[in-house]
Parts: C-alpha cells; sequence; structure tokens
C-alpha cells in the first residue's frame, strides 16, 4: 500500500511539474497555434439574412459599363435606387472614396461651347463649373440623402496603440465630408495577422478611436442595427474573432452588371442587409482566411462572414489561462496515474487513445465558441508518458527484469510474466493462502553418491533436479528450493491458483513417470517419494530487508515434508493428506492408506496413496482397491483376523504391494498387545 502511494504521489508530482511548465510557455509557439486551430472551421448554414452584390468578373469584362472613372459614382447611385426598391433592411457601400470627381463632361463642354462663342466666355463658364459639386457627386449624394439605412465604409491610418478599451489611430478617410452629414458611416478596417506562413484575417477591432472618438466598427454596426437589440460580444484583446460560416463563393451574391441591367427581381433584397463590393481580383481587395488557408477571400465576404458570427451569436473566444489550467490539471492528473499503475501496453493503449480523442475534445469545444490550446496538452501528455516511462524502466521495469530473472528458473514463462505484472505480491511479508505444497526426495542417492566422485554426484543430481524441476514449472508450480537430494515446490503460490492440489497430483505422476525415463537414461535405478499436503500456509519473502527468499511455511508445508518420509515405512511413492484427496477425486485414483498421527503433531489425519488417473484405472486394479478398503476397515474395527485375511487376499493379487505388508507386519504385534480404546490410528514414535 505504501509503495502504491509513493507511486501515486510521484506520477502527480510529474503531472505537477509539467502543469506548470505548460502554463508557463502557454503563450510560446503562437503561430504553430494559429495554423492548428486553423483546422477547426468548419463550413456551416449560411445565413439567408445577407445579400451580396458583386463587383465582380463581368463588371470588369463589360464595355458599356464604364467602371475606371469617376462615372462609376453613378451606377452606384443607380445600384443603390435599384436595391432600396426592394425593402433591404439595410445596405453597406464597401468601397472607398478618396475624394470628389474630377474632370468636365463633354456635355458640359459643349454646351458651354455653343452657348459662348467667344473664348473668354467660354473659359469663365467652365472655370465655374469646375468650381460647383461635380454632378456624379451630387448624383450620388441626392440618391444617399433619400434613404437612412445606408452605410458607407471608411479606414481608420496610422495606427498608435491599443487602450484596452479601443484601437487608437491619429487619421481617418471620412466620406461625410463629400456626400453630406446625413450619412452613416463605419470602419472597415481588418486585424490580418501576420504570424502565420500567410498573412489571415481572424478578427476585426470591435472599437476604434480616432483623435478620442470611439465608434464600434462597421460589421457590428450593421448586425445590431439589423437585429434592432444592442449584443454583449465577447472580445479578445479587443478583438471579435470572426466565426467564419463559408469558404469564398458562399454567400448568396448577384452581379452589380444584371442589378444595373434590371435583370435582377428587387425582392430578393427585400429585408436582407446588402454588401456591396468588389469580388474581382482584378481590385486586389482579397485576404486569406482561417478557414481556407490555401484561397483568399474578397473582402466583403469577410464582412458577410463577420456580420453572421453576430447574428448566429456563434462567437469565438481563446481558452483563459484558467480554464486551460483546469483542463490540463484533470487529463495530466488521471493520464498520469493510469501511466504509472497500468502495464505498459494499456498505458500506451491509453495514450494512443487520449491523441486520437483530443482533435474531437478540441473540435467540440469550438463548436462550443472556445479555441482550446492545441499544442501544449499534447506536450504534456506525451512528456508525461515518456517520463513514467522512464522512471518506471528504471525502477519497476528493473525490479521485474530482476523477479523475472530470480522466479525464471523456478516457475513457468507464464508465471514469471504474472508475478513481473504484481511485483507487490513478493514484498517482504507474507499472506495466508490456501496452496498444495510437494515434497519430494530421491531415495538411496546418498548411498549412491558415497560410490561416486563428487564432480559425477554433482552431474547426477544437476540431471535429475533439471528434468523434475521443469516438469513442476511445465504444470504450473514453483520450485521453491533444493535442499541436498530434495526438491520442495509449491502450487497456488506465487500466483494463486484454484486448482492447485490437482496441478499437484498430476505433477506427481508426472514425476514418476520422468524417473523411469531419467533411470534409463542414467542407467541409475533410483526412485522418489513424494508427499502432498493441500490447506492453508502463510506465503511470501521470508527474510531481512537486504536478503530474503519466496517460499511458504505453515503446518500445510510440515506436513507434506512428514508425508514425504511416510513412504519409506509403507513402501509407496507418493502420499497425500485428505485435504488433497478431497479436491483431486474427480481426476485421479486414490487409496487411503492409514489414519496417522504424525511424530510431533497431536492431531490424527487419513492419508492416501496417489495410484494414476481414473482413466488409467484398470479392472484388476479396481478389485485389488474393493478388497484393500475391505481390510482397512476391519483393521480399524480391530478384527485382526478378518484384517489379516485381507490384506493376504491382496498380496495374492498384488505382491509386491507396501501398505498391505506394512498393516500386516503391525498385526503380529498388535494382536500380541492388549490393547484398549484402539481407535484406528498409528503414531509414529520417528519421522
Amino acid at each position: 500500500m505504501r509503495n502504491t502511494f509513493l507511486k501515486s504521489g510521484l506520477a502527480l508530482g510529474i503531472g505537477a511539474i509539467l502543469l506548470f511548465l505548460s502554463v508557463l510557455l502557454r503563450p510560446g509557439f503562437h503561430s504553430l497555434q494559429l495554423r492548428l486551430s486553423n483546422t477547426l472551421y468548419k463550413e456551416r448554414t449560411i445565413s439567408d439574412e445577407i445579400v451580396i452584390v458583386a463587383l465582380d468578373g463581368t463588371l470588369i469584362e463589360s464595355t458599356s459599363i464604364d467602371f475606371k472613372s469617376d462615372k462609376k459614382r453613378t451606377y452606384f447611385a443607380e445600384t443603390i435606387e435599384y436595391i432600396e426598391g426592394g425593402s433591404p433592411s439595410l445596405i453597406m457601400l464597401d468601397w472607398l472614396f478618396d475624394g470628389p470627381a474630377n474632370g468636365v463632361s463633354s456635355e458640359e463642354i459643349y454646351t458651354a461651347a455653343t452657348q459662348y462663342p467667344k473664348a473668354i466666355d467660354f473659359t469663365n463658364q467652365i472655370l465655374a463649373y469646375l468650381n460647383e459639386e461635380h454632378p456624379y457627386d451630387a448624383l450620388l449624394s441626392s440618391v444617399l440623402e433619400k434613404w437612412d439605412n445606408i452605410y458607407f465604409i471608411k479606414f481608420a491610418t496610422h495606427f498608435s496603440s491599443f487602450t484596452g478599451e479601443s484601437f487608437d489611430y491619429r487619421e481617418q478617410s471620412d466620406p461625410t465630408v463629400l456626400f453630406g452629414s446625413f450619412l452613416k458611416t463605419g470602419f472597415a478596417n481588418l486585424n490580418i495577422s501576420s504570424e502565420t506562413n500567410v498573412q489571415s484575417v481572424y478578427g476585426i477591432p470591435a472599437y476604434l478611436s480616432v483623435n478620442g472618438t470611439i465608434e464600434p466598427h462597421m460589421d457590428l454596426q450593421l448586425a445590431q442595427e439589423h437585429l434592432r437589440q444592442p449584443l454583449d460580444i465577447p472580445l479578445s484583446e479587443g478583438e471579435m474573432l470572426i466565426n467564419y460560416a463559408g469558404v469564398t463563393g458562399s454567400y448568396p451574391t448577384v452581379s452589380i452588371v444584371d442589378v444595373l441591367n434590371g435583370t435582377v427581381d428587387p425582392s430578393v433584397f427585400s429585408g436582407k442587409i446588402v454588401l456591396i463590393g468588389p469580388t474581382a481580383s482584378e481590385f486586389q481587395d482579397n485576404k486569406y482566411t482561417p478557414i481556407d488557408p490555401t484561397r483568399p477571400m474578397p473582402g466583403i465576404e469577410i464582412h458577410a462572414n463577420a456580420i453572421q458570427t453576430i447574428l448566429d451569436e456563434a462567437f469565438l473566444t481563446p481558452q483563459s489561462g484558467l480554464d486551460f489550467a483546469l483542463v490540463l490539471a484533470l487529463i495530466l492528473t488521471v493520464s498520469c496515474l493510469i501511466f504509472m499503475h497500468s502495464p505498459l501496453l494499456w498505458s500506451a493503449c491509453f495514450l494512443a487513445l487520449e491523441l486520437f480523442a483530443f482533435p474531437f475534445y478540441a473540435q467540440w469545444r469550438f463548436d462550443h465558441g472556445v479555441i482550446i490550446n492545441l499544442i501544449w496538452p499534447v506536450f504534456a501528455l506525451v512528456a508525461g508518458y515518456i517520463s513514467i516511462l522512464l522512471y518506471r524502466n528504471f525502477t519497476e521495469f528493473a525490479e521485474r527484469r530482476r523477479l523475472k530473472e530470480a522466479f525464471g528458473r523456478y516457475v513457468s514463462p507464464e508465471l514469471v510474466e504474472q508475478i513481473g505484472n504484481q511485483p507487490d505480491m513478493l514484498k517482504l511479508g507474507g499472506e495466508r493462502r490456501a496452496i498444495t505444497a510437494l515434497f519430494l526426495d530421491i531415495e538411496n542417492f546418498t548411498h549412491l553418491s558415497e560410490g561416486l566422485e563428487p564432480q559425477a554426484v554433482v552431474g547426477v543430481i544437476n540431471t535429475y533436479f533439471d528434468a523434475l524441476s521443469k516438469v513442476i514449472m511445465n504444470v504450473g508450480g514453483m520450485v521453491d528450493k533444493f535442499e541436498g537430494d530434495a526438491i520442495m515446490a509449491l502450487f497456488g503460490a506465487p500466483v494463486p491458483n484454484l486448482d492447485h492440489a490437482v496441478k499437484a497430483c498430476a505433477t506427481a505422476l508426472a514425476i514418476r513417470e520422468k524417473m523411469n525415463e531419467l533411470n534409463a537414461s542414467t542407467g541409475y535405478p533410483l526412485n522418489i517419494r513424494i508427499g502432498l499436503a493441500s490447506g492453508d500456509a502463510i506465503v511470501g519473502n521470508m527474510g531481512s530487508e537486504n536478503r530474503f527468499d519466496y517460499t511458504a511455511m505453515g503446518d500445510t508445508v510440515n506436513t507434506a515434508s512428514r508425508l514425504e518420509g511416510a513412504n519409506k515405512f509403507y513402501s509407496t511413492r507418493i502420499l497425500v493428506t485428505q485435504g488433497t484427496y478431497e479436491t483431486a477425486k474427480g481426476e485421479f485414483l486414490f487409496r487411503e492408506v492409514d489414519a496417522v498421527c504424525l511424530k510431533g503433531k497431536d492431531k490424527a489425519i487419513h492419508i492416501y496413496e496417489l495410484l494414476g488417473t481414473l482413466q488409467g484405472a484398470s479392472e484388476e486394479g479396481q478389485k485389488v482397491l474393493v478388497e484393500w478398503d475391505r481390510a482397512l476397515a476391519a483393521y480399524r474395527k480391530g478384527a485382526w483376523t478378518e484384517a489379516e485375511k485381507g490384506f493376504k487376499a491382496v498380496l495374492s493379487m498384488l505382491p509386491n504391494d507396501g501398505p498391505s505388508k506394512t498393516l500386516l507386519g503391525r498385526l503380529d504385534m498388535l494382536k500380541n498387545t492388549a490393547l484398549t480404546g484402539w481407535d484406528g490410528v498409528w503414531r509414529f514414535e520417528s519421522k
């Protein structure tokens, strides 16, 4: 538990450091942030409340319309008058007039020449004409004066500073000087970012001031007058970000040529905001936008997108510092804890899932009006994963490798993998767990070793131990230790296993078969004795902080050891406890051998001999067991004559049966000894 808390604390510490660095470095990579945020702009439904009258390529190609001279002012007058016939909500003319019309019309020159044949009179008439308001300006002014829903653009120039309330400029163009103070005007300045590869328009200055007079941007004026209500527009450092609804050419558009020719139904302008402005590239009013960084958009369409942003209230704001910190803190907290405590593959999958989901989250936040930081969360996630991976590699994974190397000699690769994934189970100390302990001893090996050289003894024991250890591990057991010519093995530890008794019995039978192979290959007539006991034991790392072994201890382990030794009294090979028998009797063939009280024990136990698998039992073997059970029952009751007859009957069928010989030998003593209170339990005086 303490280790878990430490690891969690370290994970949170790494996350906190990355959070601090991300917040500190958040303003960095602004240009990259802009380029990435461009991918979030998506086309949506175009407003049907905006119509564009375009000065398009048709106008450029027209031979009947002289738009290169100041006569264009008459065309604007005709266009506005025609549009007003459709009862529009508002009209905005996106054209900058930099002064009064110039020149004298040919009609005026002709009239003066015919009326005043004298040169001096002609000259005076022309000079008088030039001093009057130009008829083109007068015509446009007279048309504008008829309605109060017409806006002309103006531009603020010579930027000085941003005061926090408005963008301050020193000069401006003013079309009211030309056409009268009745004319409504608005600033049409666009904020162009120069931090991307191409200059793009992300927003408009919401409020501008020239010589201290603050005015809202023309797009704000148009949208709010159309809605007939003021709006609370969120700003980013004085700028209203444009939430572009469409790419170039998305808005309903009619050519000014068609309007002048009268081929457009005026009703298309009814109740609409009509924007008159250039779309042809020859007018050089095209600018790049984030919704389509590869194709420039006419300025009049940028204004249309800005107006629709307000009409739809689809406002955008950059993610606040607090929002950024809270979101990143949540992501890092969850991620670092998972990276620290999950298996490596799961951690990598979780990181991949986060990186896959992050763009969808960013798009969802954008669709709800927030442009989140797209760089630092990804950096923090990857950096957090790498940092924790490095820590785990140098600590936890190194410990796992050590554990795998240590346990790889004693358990199967599958168990090694489980141990590596759950290293906490091997901490110093123990826990009570149901296991089966196996003790194995090579019979008469000491006698055999007396006639061999030390090197030969080592070679023989290593050959047997190597082969028998592999049998134990292959079935799912753990080789706990080697002691002389004995092996101790555990089933159900270090990894819990419900069928530990079944695996232990299968292992014992496999070892018995393996001994036959080994004896045939080595030429030594060696046998084994095996004791199995199932029950609770204390398992874990026993020892000191610096030196310990994973083992088991308790009565179950001691009983298995005693049963291994008890085989020599019964001339058996595999003896098991009743707990092992009860668990495994559905798959293996047993016979009860005796009820005994082992040396140093007060409680009697029933012991069983493991004979083989149920499938391998022959008909003759079943007859032997039936006879044996009758004889053992008589023995328990003290019916010595009946028991003697039964054991001899077993020996007639199985002449070398060790348990029958052992119990027959006891009968001579039991018959000749006056026993009182015989309970059928044999009490061992030695191990």
